[in-house]
C-alpha cells in the first residue's frame, strides 16, 4: 500500500471467524477534533488526552457496540481510524483508556512519510487515506467478517464507505475503480495501488451497514449513497439504528439515551420513525423504553 498509513492491532482472528466487526472514525465521530484548517491540523499533535472531548453519547454507544446485543459482552471487534499523525496514537489511546473503552486496534496517517514524500496535500487527502486504511485492515480480517462503519458528514466518509462497499462486493474494480478514484481527485499511482489491493482481497462478506452522524448536512444529501448507509442526527439515533439491526440491545440504547439531553429524545425518536430508521413495532418499543 503506497499511501502512508500506520496500523497497530492487538487482536488476531481464526480463519473461520465470522460476525460483526466495527470500524469507527475518531475525528468528529468519537471526538470533537477539528480539521477545518491547516492551523487546526498543526495544533492537533500538541493536544493532550484531557484536551480531547468526546461527542455527546458516543462513549456509552461505543461501550454498547463492544458489549453487543446481550447483557454478557461478546467483545465485538472494534477498530478506530484517524487521519491524525501516528505520533498522536498514545494521546488518543490514553483518552480511550480514560473513557474506559475497550478496542482492538487503531490506524493512523503516517504524517512523517507524507512530509518526506514532498506531497504535503496528502495531509488533507481523506479518500486515499481512508480507503487505503480500510483495505489494509480488511486484509487482516477473516472473509466472514461483516463490517459496520461509523463516520460523520464533515469530510467524505459517506463516499468512502460507499466506494469501499462497492469494492468488497466486486461492483467496482480494475480500470473502472482507478478511473472513479482519479475522478475524485486521487493521484494516479495511489488509485492504481488501491485497485491492486482490492484485487488481492477479492469479494468478501463486505459491508453490512454504514452509519453517518450528521453535523452539517441533511439526510437528503445522501439520497444516492450506498443502500445500507444510514444517516443519524445524533448518538442516540446511531444507537437506535444499531439496535434495529441487532447489533446492540434496547437496554443499551437506554444507557446511551441517559447521556443525551432529555429534551432531544422525543425529537430523535420521532425523526427516526418518520425516516423509517425504525419500523412501527420498533418505534413503539423504543418509545416505551426511553420516554
Amino acid at each position: 500500500m503506497s499511501f502512508p498509513i500506520d496500523r497497530k492491532w492487538q487482536r488476531e482472528f481464526s480463519e473461520d471467524w465470522s460476525g460483526e466487526s466495527f470500524v469507527c472514525d475518531i475525528d468528529r465521530t468519537y471526538l470533537a477534533t477539528r480539521f477545518s484548517s491547516l492551523k487546526g491540523l498543526a495544533k492537533i499533535p500538541l493536544e493532550f488526552a484531557v484536551d480531547k472531548i468526546a461527542i455527546a453519547g458516543m462513549v456509552p454507544l461505543l461501550k454498547e457496540i463492544r458489549r453487543g446485543p446481550t447483557q454478557q459482552s461478546r467483545h465485538t471487534p472494534l477498530f478506530f481510524v484517524s487521519a491524525s499523525p501516528k505520533s498522536l496514537r498514545p494521546v488518543l489511546e490514553r483518552k480511550m483508556l480514560m473513557d474506559h473503552l475497550e478496542f482492538d486496534g487503531t490506524t493512523f496517517k503516517d504524517w512523517g512519510r507524507v512530509i518526506l514524500s514532498g506531497r504535503i496535500m496528502r495531509l488533507k487527502d481523506h479518500i486515499g487515506f481512508k480507503l487505503s486504511a480500510l483495505l489494509d485492515a480488511r486484509s487482516a480480517l477473516p472473509r466472514g467478517a461483516e463490517e459496520i462503519l461509523i463516520g460523520d458528514d464533515l469530510e467524505s466518509d459517506a463516499l468512502i464507505y460507499t466506494l469501499y462497499a462497492d469494492i468488497l462486493a466486486g461492483r467496482l474494480e480494475g480500470k473502472g475503480l482507478v478511473t472513479t478514484l482519479t475522478e475524485h481527485g486521487l493521484n494516479q499511482n495511489d488509485a492504481e495501488e488501491i485497485a491492486e489491493a482490492a484485487l488481492r482481497i477479492g469479494p468478501t462478506a463486505g459491508v453490512k451497514a454504514a452509519l453517518i452522524r450528521l453535523e452539517k448536512k441533511t439526510p437528503e444529501h445522501f439520497a444516492n449513497a450506498l443502500p445500507q448507509l444510514l444517516t443519524c442526527r445524533d448518538s442516540l439515533q446511531l444507537a437506535l439504528c444499531l439496535w434495529a439491526g441487532g447489533s446492540i440491545s434496547l437496554h443499551g440504547v437506554a444507557r446511551v439515551a441517559r447521556a443525551m439531553p432529555k429534551t432531544h429524545i422525543p425529537e430523535t425518536l420521532a425523526d427516526a420513525t418518520t425516516r423509517d430508521l425504525l419500523n412501527p413495532t420498533q418505534s413503539a418499543a423504543a418509545q416505551k423504553a426511553l420516554l
